[in-house]
């Protein structure tokens, strides 16, 4: 649970003194703004405590291989996000992105403060990795996370560079 304390207090430590104009800044056309950024880590909170919470109940404990989830990290390799997660475009505040954030990851700590040592090693479904144990899943929620703030790191060079 630690990776996804660390990677949301680093998502934060980047965002906390924004404006509202380079939150919801593009780099080009093609990129996302950091605000879409911040809403895909939204929606990936909000699904993975659905899917953690309905999905856990019937998934069965089994041996699986350990996945390097930390892969996930690296941005030589892009990855589109699947169409429910994809970002709505929208232009907001700092304080609405944090709220809505902060909304989100609360029901998610929620969910994963409720699994027992057992249902961590439950399995379940994954896209890129076909199985993971609920331990690596939760783990796999904050490496994503980790990728996600790399990726708000570049947009701000980009931006800043645009600047000077």
């Amino acid at each position: 649970m630690n990776i996804i304390h660390e990677a949301r207090q680093k998502t934060r430590l980047l965002i906390h003194n924004l404006s509202d104009e380079t939150l919801n800044k593009r780099p080009s056309a093609e990129e996302w703004s950091i605000q879409e950024v911040l809403d895909h880590l939204n929606k990936t909170d909000q699904m993975s405590s659905a899917f953690l919470k309905h999905r856990m109940k019937e998934a069965e404990i089994k041996e699986v291989k350990k996945q390097p989830i930390e892969i996930v990290e690296d941005r030589s390799h892009p990855r589109k996000a699947p169409e429910k997660l994809m970002p709505d475009r929208k232009s907001i505040t700092l304080e609405q992105c944090k709220n809505e954030l902060d909304q989100a990851r609360e029901q998610l700590t929620i969910i994963i403060s409720s699994i027992s040592e057992k249902d961590l090693t439950k399995v379940l479904p994954h896209a890129v990795f076909k199985e993971l144990t609920v331990a690596q899943w939760i783990g796999f929620i904050g490496h994503h996370e980790v990728r996600h703030s790399k990726q708000i790191e570049e947009i701000l060079e980009k931006l800043n560079s645009k600047i000077n």
